[in-house]
C-alpha cells in the first residue's frame, strides 16, 4: 500500500504544474502550414491490407509478426489483428510469411493473398509426449517458479542500440477539477485567477503518441538508457483555447529561476523537487515552436521499460505468489525450434490475473505472456489522507525472442485504467540553497480537488536489436531537443516506408476538436 500511496502522491503533487501548463505544450500545430494528411495516397505505391484471425474462433490475432521473404521489409499487426505492408516491386509469385507464438508459421504467396484479405492461422499445439519423456508428470507451478529462479541467466543485459517503435496512448476525464485558493506570494496571482483557470481546466484530453527511436543500453547500468529520436507523429488535444493567465504567470516565475534557486510541490509531509528538465520540458519560448525537450517524453519511457524486466512483483504476481493461482498445461509447442511448455492461468481467491504463457522446456524463460485482471478483480485500492487510487483494468502482453544462448525483448503492451482522487492543500514554492535551512523565496497554496478517471496504454516493438560497443555507447550523445509533427488526424502517409504498428481504425478515425 506504501508504494502505491507514494506513488499516487508523486502523479497528483505533479499534476497541478502539469495542467495550469497545457494551454503552451498542447496546441503547438504550427498554423498556415500544409497538413499533411492526405485521404489517399498519392504515388505508385502498393500495399496491402490485411487482417489476422484463429482459424477456429475467428479471434484477431494481435501483434502477429508479418515479413516478406528474402526481403528486410516486416510489420507487425496491431491490437485487433489489422496490418498493412508495402508490397511494391513485388511479383504474384513473392511470398509473405506470417509467424505467431503458438500457431503454425504460414507462407502464403502474394497472389494468393490478393484472393483475400482475411488470413487464418492454426494453433500448433503439441502433445508432451509427442518431444518430452517424462519420469513423471510436470507440475505446472513448479515451472512457473523456475522462471524467476533462472530469469537473471536467460535475460542477460547486454549493451546494445535498438531500433525501437514506440506507442503512447493516454485518455484523461476529469470529474472534477476546482481550486480553493489560499494565498499567494505572486501579485498576478489572485483567487480571481485560480477561478479562472480552474474553469479552463481540460473535461477530456486525449493523446496520441508514435515515437520511433534508437534506444542505447549499457549492460552495467539498466536505467542509462540513451535517446536517439528519429521520427515523432503526435495528435494531443484539450479543450484550452489559449494560455490562462495563471499559466503564463507560473511559466515566467520558472523561467526566472536562478542558479542556486529550485522549485518544488509540497502537501503536507510529501513534496517533490520540480527538476530541471521538467521545467525547461514546458519552458519552449527559446526551442521555437515546433521544438521540445526530449527529456520531457524519455524519463516516461524509460519507466515504462521497467515493466519488461519482470521485477513488479504486483504486475507479475502470478510469477512471484504462485500459491495465489491454479496453473494447468495446454501442451507445447515450438518457437524458433526450441519446445515450449503452453501454461494456463486462473486466480484462487487472493490471485488478481487469467492468462497464457509460454515457458521454454529447457532453460525455463518466459517466452511470452498474455495476461489480464479476471473478472471482478481489481488492483490497489487506497484511499488515506486525502487521496485516492483504484487500479481499475490491467491487460498485458509481452514477447522475448532467443538470440544466440540469450532471451531479449521483442515487443510488449501494457494498458492500465486507474480512478484518481484527491482532496488536499498543496503549496508550489520556490527555494534558495542555504548551509543550512534553504530560504522560502515565493508560495502559492491552494486547495486541490480531483476526480479523474485515467486510461493509459503503451506498445513498444523492437525493429533491429545489435550489440555494440562500450566506447560506441560512450560516444553517442543524446540530443536535447525534439521536433515532433503535430498533426490534427492521423493517416498512412506518415509512416510510409516505416515498420510500425499498424494504428487502429479508432486512431486513424479520430480528429482533433476544433473550437471556433
Amino acid at each position: 500500500m506504501r508504494k502505491h500511496y507514494n506513488s499516487l502522491v508523486t502523479i497528483l503533487l505533479l499534476m497541478l504544474f502539469i495542467s495550469t501548463l497545457n494551454g503552451q505544450t498542447e496546441n503547438k500545430e504550427v498554423k498556415d502550414k500544409p497538413d499533411p494528411l492526405v485521404e489517399e495516397t498519392q504515388n505508385d505505391d502498393k500495399e496491402f491490407r490485411g487482417i489476422l484471425l484463429d482459424s477456429e474462433n475467428k479471434t484477431p490475432l494481435l501483434y502477429t509478426t508479418i515479413y516478406i521473404l528474402n526481403t528486410n521489409r516486416g510489420t507487425i499487426s496491431n491490437e485487433l489483428g489489422h496490418f498493412t505492408i508495402n508490397i511494391s516491386g513485388l511479383n504474384k509469385t513473392d511470398s509473405l510469411a506470417f509467424q505467431f507464438v503458438g500457431y503454425k508459421t504460414r507462407t502464403i504467396s502474394l497472389g494468393e493473398l490478393e484472393a483475400d484479405s482475411v488470413i487464418y492461422l492454426k494453433e500448433e499445439f503439441v502433445n508432451l509426449s509427442e518431444f518430452l519423456v517424462f519420469a513423471t508428470e510436470p507440475d505446472a507451478e513448479a515451472i512457473v517458479k523456475n522462471v524467476v529462479k533462472n530469469k537473471k541467466s536467460n535475460y542477460r543485459k547486454t549493451t546494445s542500440k535498438k531500433q525501437t517503435f514506440i506507442r503512447l496512448r493516454d485518455n484523461m476525464i476529469m470529474d472534477d477539477f476546482s481550486f480553493d485558493y489560499k494565498k499567494s506570494s505572486l501579485a498576478d496571482l489572485d483567487r480571481e485567477t485560480f477561478d479562472r483557470a480552474g474553469e479552463k481546466i481540460p473535461k477530456n484530453t486525449t493523446s496520441y503518441t508514435d515515437f520511433l527511436v534508437n534506444l542505447y543500453f549499457n549492460k552495467d547500468k539498466a536505467n542509462d538508457i540513451k535517446f536517439d529520436p528519429i521520427k515523432m507523429v503526435s495528435l494531443k488535444e484539450n479543450d484550452i483555447n489559449e494560455p490562462s493567465q495563471l499559466s503564463l504567470v507560473l511559466e515566467d516565475a520558472l523561467a526566472n529561476t536562478k542558479e542556486d534557486e529550485y522549485w518544488k510541490v509540497k502537501s503536507g509531509i510529501f513534496s517533490k523537487k520540480i527538476d530541471d528538465d521538467e521545467i525547461k520540458g514546458k519552458s519552449s519560448d527559446s526551442l521555437g515552436e515546433d521544438t521540445e525537450r526530449l527529456a520531457f517524453y524519455t524519463s516516461s519511457v524509460k519507466e515504462q521499460l521497467q515493466y519488461s524486466l519482470m521485477e513488479d512483483k504486483d504486475q507479475w504476481e502470478f510469477l512471484y505468489s504462485t500459491s495465489k493461482y491454479n496453473y494447468t498445461i495446454d501442451g507445447g509447442t515450438r518457437v524458433n525450434g526450441e519446445d515450449v511448455y503452453i501454461i494456463d492461468f486462473t486466480p484462487k481467491k487472493n490471485g488478481l490475473f487469467m492468462g497464457r504463457i509460454f515457458i521454454a522446456v529447457s532453460t525455463y524463460a518466459l517466452i511470452r505472456a498474455d495476461y489480464e485482471y479476471a473478472p471482478d478483480k481489481t488492483g490497489a485500492d487506497v484511499n488515506l489522507l486525502g487521496i485516492g487510487y483504484t487500479e481499475k483494468y490491467f491487460k498485458g502482453s509481452i514477447y522475448f525472442e532467443k538470440k544466440e544462448d540469450n532471451y531479449v525483448l521483442k515487443y510488449f503492451s501494457r494498458k492500465i485504467g486507474t480512478y484518481l482522487t484527491m482532496d488536499r492543500n498543496l503549496a508550489l514554492q520556490k527555494k534558495k540553497n542555504r548551509t543550512l535551512f534553504d530560504k522560502k523565496v515565493e508560495e502559492i497554496k491552494v486547495g486541490l480537488i480531483i476526480k479523474s478517471d485515467v486510461e493509459e496504454s503503451l506498445e513498444l516493438l523492437v525493429i533491429e536489436d545489435d550489440n555494440i560497443s562500450e566506447q560506441k555507447y560512450s560516444d553517442f550523445n543524446q540530443p536535447e531537443n525534439i521536433k515532433p509533427i503535430f498533426v490534427k488526424q492521423f493517416n498512412d502517409e506518415l509512416w510510409k516506408d516505416y515498420n510500425i504498428i499498424e494504428p487502429t481504425k479508432q486512431m486513424k478515425d479520430y480528429k482533433k476538436h476544433e473550437k471556433n
